[in-house]
């Protein structure tokens, strides 16, 4: 899995606002305010790399939100025919994955539901889809027998969970 930090738009958004908020307070030039609240945090030199990594991140949350994910055992993701045409890898969206996982499952935590946290990524592999969003979990598993040998063990889509191993509740699609 890769390090790149997930800067959700939500976050960005609340900076933009605290810099705005600096202008005010400190008279500061607008672009240095932005500067401030990204060295802030210690991760970034400046908006503009803050920015960066949010827009690397933007189609994985763009899917999470409102589009098509699905999850491939990691086992059969090794079978996925290698000319994808609705569907990309995307290893950004298991943090994605991850925050919905904790916020519907408050800690303290079983055992079993800290299992599950440790397995989103161990047991799966996740894909966003690039075409034409499907309205529903039929069309959205006819559409993975165009890519995947196997059907997904994880399906969201327009932001609803349709199909989760690590849950009893899911909606219906």
């Amino acid at each position: 899995m890769s390090d790149i930090l997930i800067i959700p738009s939500a976050a960005v958004e609340a900076l933009r606002r605290k810099a705005k908020k600096l202008v005010k307070e400190r008279g500061v030039a607008h672009h240095t305010a932005l500067d401030m609240v990204a060295r802030a945090g210690g991760t970034f030199p400046d908006w503009h790399h803050l920015i960066d990594a949010a827009k690397a991140t933007e189609p994985s949350e763009r899917a999470f939100k409102a589009g098509l994910v699905v999850g491939i055992d990691v086992k059969e993701a090794q079978d996925v025919r290698l000319s994808l045409s609705q569907f990309v890898r995307d290893e950004h969206l298991v943090t994605f994955v991850r925050s919905a996982f904790e916020k519907a499952h408050p800690k303290p935590w079983s055992e079993e539901v800290a299992a599950d946290w440790e397995n989103l990524d161990l047991q799966l592999v996740y894909f966003r889809g690039v075409r034409a969003i499907p309205n529903s979990l039929d069309e959205t598993l006819e559409l993975c027998r165009e890519d995947f040998i196997w059907s997904p063990r994880y399906v969201r889509l327009r932001g609803k969970v349709l199909q989760d191993p690590f849950s009893d509740e899911v909606e219906n699609g």
